[in-house]
């Protein structure tokens, strides 16, 4: 069974988090002063992220090259657990822009 590289794992999901970020930015910039209840939303969710990802990154580093059985399972599971967030944030913001816009339909 070949050994997983963690540090390209969590080298992936800062990529992706910068390119994220990066978007969230430009977007943020391209819009009027007066941020909604979404962005607001949306920019804090963020900040929640950025923080489980660091988290996650510090326990990669902190397990070092010749990793346990238990460290392992450890940052798996703590791994997953991000994923989940992620998606679960994802999926909540999808759900209430949605929702707005089902909202200005029907009020148009």
């Amino acid at each position: 069974m070949s050994e997983i590289d963690w540090n390209a794992v969590i080298s992936d999901i800062s990529l992706r988090e910068a390119r994220e970020n990066n978007a969230l930015e430009s977007s943020r910039s391209a819009k009027r002063a007066g941020a909604g209840w979404l962005e607001a939303f949306a920019i804090a969710m963020g900040k929640l992220i950025e923080s489980q990802g660091n988290a996650l990154m510090k326990t990669a580093e902190s397990i070092g090259d010749k990793p346990t059985a238990a460290d392992s399972t450890r940052l798996t599971v703590q791994s997953q657990m991000y994923s989940m967030f992620i998606q679960a944030v994802s999926t909540a913001l999808k759900s209430m822009g949605e929702g707005q816009t089902a909202m200005a339909r029907k009020s148009g």
